[in-house]
């Protein structure tokens, strides 16, 4: 089951939510949807599932249109957006088959089978009032999941969890998809929990997407950057540009972030060869330190700078 995006826009008034978004949401996998504040991630989400018309473009889902269509498109995707109200005097039953508008022997299977492996089959005539955080967050997707889903969104699915409830919902995303095969869209702000469970990763930016493709090729190889705080940081990354383009030091790109500090490829240089190049300029280096390329430093190149929110 697929998704697919075709030159969407879309305007309130004289404020462009999304401009011209194409992109496609595969078959089995497990798709991150980041961006910073206000970027569009809730437009296009509600987009996808037939809530909001776009301006310009359409959208299919299965090879249904997500507006025209709306009735097939939905048949077999669960959205879960701005998470449920559920009713708290009710009990995850009542909820459940209320909600999902489920009914039968086929769905009251499937049904006790979700929950299950929700581990919330013990809790499934338990008033939704009397849950915890976690518990409302796994009920949540539960209901996203029924009566027979094949693609499911998630917006801020560990909203308000502690850490160890954030590691719970994120090894039942991961674990329902393998075991399942059942299509993921997960948008979060943590940049960390969409690295380690996603496939494919959407970025969106001021409307417009940004990146959009397999995590692994996105993000490159895993040749750390060099992070350094420097008095005159502006005149320190000239230095280092000029030595790298001449061949002095085999660095790669020098970039300066918004607080002042410098990210820069290692190549083949080391970090010391680097720390000593500055020193004997006059450069007082107060900081120096080796990262991973990671999806964080990925999302701020590409979004131009710190100091940005990722969610929305």
């Amino acid at each position: 089951m697929s998704v697919e995006c075709f030159c969407l826009t879309k305007r309130y008034g004289r404020r462009l939510a999304l401009d011209d978004v194409s992109l496609e949401i595969g078959d089995g996998g497990v798709t991150g949807l980041i961006g910073p504040n206000g970027a569009g991630k809730s437009t296009l989400i509600k987009i996808i599932t037939g809530l909001v018309w776009p301006t310009e473009g359409f959208v299919l889902v299965d090879g249904f249109d997500a507006h025209r269509e709306h009735t097939q498109a939905m048949r077999r995707i669960g959205a879960i957006i701005e998470w449920p109200a559920f009713i708290p005097d009710l009990t995850a039953r009542q909820n459940l088959d209320i909600f999902s508008g489920g009914h039968g022997a086929r769905y009251r299977a499937k049904r006790a089978e979700i929950l299950r492996f929700m581990e919330l089959d013990s809790a499934l005539e338990r008033r939704v009032g009397t849950f915890s955080t976690g518990m409302r967050q796994r009920l949540g997707i539960t209901l996203a999941l029924l009566p027979e889903s094949e693609f499911i969104i998630l917006d801020e699915p560990t909203n308000g969890l502690d850490p160890a409830g954030i590691v719970e919902i994120r090894q039942i995303i991961r674990e329902y998809n393998r075991k399942f095969g059942v299509s993921v869209m997960v948008s979060s702000h943590l940049l960390s929990e969409v690295e380690q469970i996603c496939d494919h990763l959407i970025l969106i930016d001021d409307g417009k997407l940004k990146a959009w493709g397999e995590i692994g090729e996105l993000l490159g190889d895993d040749r750390p950057e060099l992070i350094l705080e420097v008095d005159r940081p502006a005149e320190a990354a000239e230095l280092l540009r000029k030595c790298a383009e001449s061949g002095a030091l085999p660095l790669g790109p020098v970039e300066t972030a918004d607080s002042g500090r410098l990210r820069l490829a290692l190549g083949e240089a080391a970090p010391g060869a680097v720390n000593r190049l500055l020193v004997e300029a006059g450069f007082e280096v107060t900081h120096l330190a080796r990262e991973r390329r990671g999806l964080e430093s990925f999302f701020l190149r590409q979004t131009e700078g710190e100091g940005r929110s990722c969610s929305e």
